[in-house]
């Protein structure tokens, strides 16, 4: 595990808190204070062991080691599958994403060809539910290149990351189905059960509510 000072995601968060102020030594000191404090909480993905099927690797990795790959299959992914929000911009926070990661709040599953190549992603997210007390993930990205599509590409990601989940004590996993990929599909046969609809309304940056 490398200690907090190590980390440059950490350091700069630390640093982006104080833009715009003069850089004195108390500042300075600040800066080194905050980067020192937050520990590395960040759930160790070797635990959860990895997968061969279908010619392709399955298994959870550091968000952070492998972010510059991961952000092709982001930018396609939201070209995909999130239409809906097309008139705002994609505009990633990965700086925050990285802090859930540091915290333990977040679990990056991968599927790699046999060139190595980061052909799908499945991002959750963790956390303690305020009403039952219980661990639970909630699905923030799953996409897969079209070349991996297929077969049970899929549904060996979601099993793997189901199997991964369970044994740091998630009851509950929750995830979406866009009406434009028909994941629900998918879920369905997993054993999910649809329980709610989500309704999006994106305003213009101009717009009033009266």
């Amino acid at each position: 595990m490398r200690t907090p000072v190590q980390d440059p995601y950490i350091l700069r968060q630390a640093i982006g808190a104080h833009l715009g102020q003069v850089l004195t030594p108390d500042v300075a000191a600040g800066i080194l204070a905050e980067a020192l404090a937050a520990p590395d909480l960040s759930i160790d993905p070797l635990q959860f062991g990895m997968l061969f099927k279908g010619g392709l690797l399955f298994r959870a990795e550091r968000m952070r080691d492998v972010l510059a790959e991961l952000h092709p299959l982001h930018q396609a992914h939201w070209l995909e599958t999130e239409k809906h929000r097309h008139g705002l911009p994609l505009a990633p926070d990965y700086d925050a994403m990285l802090a859930d990661e540091r915290a333990g709040r977040l679990v990056q599953f991968t599927a790699r060809d046999e060139r190595h190549e980061l052909v799908g992603n499945l991002r959750m997210y963790l956390g303690v539910s305020r009403h039952s007390g219980t661990k639970f993930a909630t699905e923030d990205t799953l996409y897969l290149a079209p070349k991996a599509r297929g077969g049970f590409t899929a549904l060996a990601l979601m099993r793997f990351a189901e199997r991964a989940l369970l044994s740091i004590g998630v009851r509950e996993i929750r995830a979406d189905s866009k009406l434009v990929n028909n994941a629900g599909a998918l879920m369905r046969r997993m054993g999910y059960e649809p329980v709610a609809t989500q309704y999006v309304k994106i305003f213009k940056e101009s717009s009033h509510v009266c």
